[in-house]
């Protein structure tokens, strides 16, 4: 049985920067999660919120149908309760299946950053308000 994880933001920030290579603390952050027989499996961190955009990183280790549940309360908190315009996603371009999947999620792409990681450009990646169909489908 999956269950969501709400408010244990710090268990499931560092299980979601182990997944991601997050090597440093996250800044201003929340952190919402699904767990299953209590093992974290999914996990989404938001961060650097600034009134108008956070920074978004996505962690999957197990499809679950409670990942419906988790985007919901992750835009419900980010756009309705945070008021913000916007999430942004950094994915190297050498990860196309999480390209992928971040545009199944409703992600735009807005630009690419050449040389902006390592071993890739970093694609930069936007999910608006406005276009939010997470909210549209809660409503």
């Amino acid at each position: 049985m999956t269950e969501l994880v709400l408010y244990d933001k710090e268990r499931v920030a560092d299980w979601v920067a182990g997944r991601v290579g997050q090597g440093c603390t996250w800044e201003g952050y929340n952190a919402f999660g699904v767990e299953s027989d209590g093992n974290l499996i999914a996990g989404v961190v938001v961060h650097q919120i600034n009134g108008a955009n956070a920074f978004c990183h996505i962690a999957i280790d197990k499809p679950s149908k409670t990942l419906f549940s988790l985007f919901f309360i992750v835009c419900d908190y980010c756009f309705r309760q945070l008021g913000l315009k916007r999430l942004t996603g950094l994915v190297p371009t050498n990860e196309p299946h999480v390209i992928a999947f971040d545009k199944k999620l409703g992600f735009e792409e807005e630009f690419v950053m050449k040389d902006a990681a390592p071993e890739a450009d970093l694609m930069v990646l936007v999910m608006t308000a406005d276009n939010c169909r997470w909210l549209k489908k809660g409503q």
